[in-house]
């Protein structure tokens, strides 16, 4: 007969087993802190040498002024040295490996830019997986994308843009820096967004991209504000909106495309620290906290504003959570669109 509910006599043995079952926690739990120590050791000296930063693309361009602009800030407070270095190819590829396949310490980061969450829609052939093999660590700012016209085109706002181009399905054109960037992508989830049809004209950089414009053979620009602002001063370009989720700390009357009516409308262009994957969470935690320290410099939020960039601290969580979401977004964006990297 089976007695649900009811407990065995104990017969003597029941402190005994007792006392086995607390032994077993005990020696669980020792063991897991034994474990553990490697871990707490490694976080609570960190960093105790040299902090690489790997820049995968060549000296000058956005993820490289980054990495420099918050460099003495982390040495200043580490009392370690921060080094940058380049290593461009495949198209920030091969730095994204490197850091991939570095020992998971916390002493080799990547200075990413948004392309990297574009690359896994893209299905390029890469040697790491994003998601599997690195390790969000900390978002440090973003520059925006704008969307601007010749001062030919009638169009004064962003609503009336797109009810031209809905007039006009397959006769306006914009500008691009190449195929699959991140103003290609910006410009294909406008089309996606607002359910127009234009066509995209890529060129081999984003200055060409702009110049054709200016001199009126496009119509269209999706560029940097950084590139268009000074063009819009001089009266060469007119910029409608922002491709922003909020407006520009230097160009505050610029609206975003958000704001005038295109909701849920955003393709920023961000820049944020990566790890290895196994790179214990204090240490991300760590690193983390140093770098929204750094941008909450005065100092360094006004180098970064006047090279048209705005500081983004997060936790390294909200990050990515952030990171996350754009994957699924631009690889929507690419298939939706039938997008191919050249």
């Amino acid at each position: 007969m089976i007695r649900f509910g009811l407990c065995p006599p104990d017969k003597g043995g029941g402190a005994k087993r007792r006392g086995v079952s607390v032994f077993a926690r005990k020696t669980r739990r020792s063991i897991l802190a034994l474990l553990l120590l490697p871990t707490i050791a490694l976080a609570q000296s960190f960093p105790s040498k040299p902090v690489k930063i790997v820049v995968p693309y060549p000296p000058g361009g956005g993820n490289d002024i980054m990495a420099r602009f918050i460099q003495p800030k982390l040495a200043e407070q580490w009392g370690q040295p921060v080094v940058v270095e380049n290593k461009p190819g495949a198209a920030g590829n091969l730095g994204a490996g490197e850091v991939a396949r570095a020992p998971a310490d916390g002493y080799t980061l990547l200075m990413a830019t948004s392309t990297i969450a574009m690359t896994p829609g893209l299905g390029q052939k890469v040697s790491y997986d994003l998601e599997k093999d690195l390790a969000a660590v900390a978002m440090v700012g973003a520059t925006a994308m704008v969307i601007a016209v010749h001062p030919a085109v009638e169009a004064k706002t962003l609503p009336q843009l797109i009810e031209l181009a809905k007039r006009e399905p397959g006769k306006l054109a914009y500008s691009t820096c190449g195929t699959a960037s991140p103003m290609h992508l910006a410009g294909e989830l406008l089309k996606l967004t607002a359910q127009i049809d234009i066509v995209h004209v890529p060129y081999k950089g984003c200055a060409p991209a702009l110049a054709d414009v200016m001199g009126g053979q496009v119509p269209i620009a999706f560029n940097t504000i950084s590139n268009a602002a000074p063009q819009e001063k001089a009266g060469k370009v007119r910029i409608l909106a922002l491709a922003s989720a909020k407006r520009s700390a230097e160009f505050p009357n610029l609206p975003t495309a958000a704001e005038q009516g295109l909701k849920g409308y955003e393709a920023d262009i961000w820049f944020g620290l990566f790890a290895p994957a196994a790179t214990p969470r204090a240490v991300i935690g760590q690193i983390n906290q140093a770098v929204n320290r750094a941008l909450a410099d005065p100092e360094l939020q006004q180098r970064l504003r006047s090279q048209y960039y705005d500081p983004r601290p997060a936790s390294a969580e909200e990050f990515a959570a952030f990171v996350k979401s754009e994957i699924a977004k631009w690889g929507r964006t690419i298939r939706e669109a039938n997008i191919k990297a050249d």
